[in-house]
């Protein structure tokens, strides 16, 4: 069989790529061994959401009575929890197929390895094809037992052992406050856990801004997380005792499971990188084609180890099947949106304000945010980041919603406008939304429901 693209790997990378070629009139193979739609639909992204949506309204119980809502015994089912997650799961997974079949894809549910720079096995089945686009994602950091990165990590549980069936016992140590540790944290806190995060940095979420950070820290120390930072895990034993060191000395406290979550890495096994010259290390490097250097072989998302990020993934996808059709690109990479789903929900683009000589900066507080006040959660801030000629570089949401609004702020900055341009455009009241208009006035002192700048 002879393809102009066979693609190895059937997350939103893989599945994304294959669709566009299709949709462009390349005929397409997907190979995936495992599920389609990869870590993001299956053990990642839409599992974890749909659990912290589980333990957001659990968790909202407190403020029921005060908006009228009388409820007594409240309990939470975490059986009933992880089958409405794989309810939905199943649900998109089967879409996906459906797109598929309806592109005219060919799917092979087998393992994918690459015989030659025009060949690719799957199953026991060798397929000829003009292009290869790998797309094999990643897996949980130390899952292969050759790179474990912390000694008795074969203990604990990774990301997808907690998605796979719920957490035993009531103390629970997370180990990593990054993105996956602290999502977690946020659940497992929710449903009346006791959680104790254990990070090497000196505070959480160490990529956002130390004021995000801070504000999360306070509101996660309020649900009772406790937090060692600036601790090093030295090992981990059978009976889930953690050992590590802190600036005041050596620790040792048994948990009842022990969670690491520090990460993920590409996924080569088997893969065949070695019969077309590449070497399998830590990525593949590609450059901005998204293209290997290798005739015909293109990679994209956690494989060439630069965001990992679903949507990301996605967009390289379509930006190398483009580059084999030697088309102009239609999407942007250099612009990548990143959201954190806590509550209240985090999401950044662009710039940091620390990185943007002479910045001007526009900053609305939720407090003064109706539609905040309303949904019983007002703590947080907009921020928006313009250059000294006022063009919008960079935004940091800490707000309910952030996820959804953080879009907005991704077209501003790609389309260069000023804040003055932005400002213009009426945003709805009452909306959490209305905020990212507040904070473009800010920035000359305008912001109505904000103080005067001093």
């Amino acid at each position: 069989m002879k393809y102009d693209v066979i693609v190895i790997g059937g997350g939103p990378g893989g599945y994304t790529g294959a669709i566009r070629a299709a949709k462009l009139g390349m005929r397409t193979a997907l190979i995936e061994e495992r599920e389609v739609g990869g870590t993001c639909l299956n053990r990642g992204c839409i599992p974890t959401k749909a659990l912290l949506h589980s333990g957001e309204l659990f968790a909202s119980r407190s403020a029921w009575q005060e908006c009228g809502v009388g409820a007594e015994n409240v309990t939470f089912d975490e059986e009933a929890a992880y089958k409405r997650k794989e309810a939905i799961v199943e649900n998109l997974r089967n879409g996906v197929l459906s797109l598929v079949k309806a592109n005219k894809i060919d799917f092979y549910p087998a393992h994918g390895k690459i015989l030659g720079e025009h060949s690719v096995l799957a199953g026991d089945e060798t397929l000829e094809t003009e292009y290869i686009l790998i797309a094999t994602g990643s897996v949980p950091a130390g899952a292969d037992p050759a790179r474990r990165i912390i000694a008795g990590m074969q203990y604990a549980k990774n990301s997808d052992d907690v998605l796979s069936r719920p957490v035993e016992g009531q103390k629970i140590a997370i180990i990593g406050a990054g993105v996956i540790g602290i999502e977690f944290c946020d659940y497992l806190s929710n449903i009346g856990k006791e959680i104790t995060l254990i990070e090497p940095m000196e505070r959480i979420l160490p990529m956002m801004s130390k004021e995000t950070s801070l504000q999360l820290a306070s509101i996660l120390k309020r649900k009772g997380v406790k937090m060692n930072l600036g601790a090093k895990v030295e090992e981990i034993l059978p009976d889930q005792t953690v050992r590590y060191a802190t600036a005041k000395g050596e620790v040792e406290e048994k948990f009842d499971s022990v969670i690491v979550a520090i990460g993920r890495s590409a996924n080569f096994k088997d893969l065949g990188l070695e019969n077309i010259g590449l070497t399998a290390g830590k990525r593949i490097e590609v450059d901005d084609n998204m293209y290997t250097g290798v005739a015909g072989v293109y990679a994209c998302g956690d494989a060439v180890g630069r965001i990992q990020l679903a949507h990301y993934a996605a967009a390289s996808a379509i930006t190398a099947v483009e580059s084999m059709l030697k088309r102009g690109h239609s999407t942007d990479l250099s612009l990548v949106p990143s959201c954190i789903y806590t509550r209240p929900e985090i999401a950044s683009v662009g710039k940091r304000e620390e990185d943007v000589p002479n910045a001007k900066v526009g900053k609305f507080l939720m407090g003064a945010n109706g539609k905040s006040q309303i949904e019983g959660l007002a703590r947080g801030f907009v921020k928006v980041i313009a250059d000294e000629n006022g063009v919008l570089v960079g935004a940091e949401l800490f707000c309910v919603r952030a996820t959804d609004m953080i879009g907005e702020l991704a077209l501003a900055i790609e389309k260069k406008l000023t804040f003055e341009e932005t400002a213009a455009v009426i945003h709805p009241h009452p909306t959490v939304m209305e905020s990212v208009g507040e904070a473009y006035e800010d920035i000359e002192g305008l912001a109505t429901h904000m103080a005067p700048k001093k």
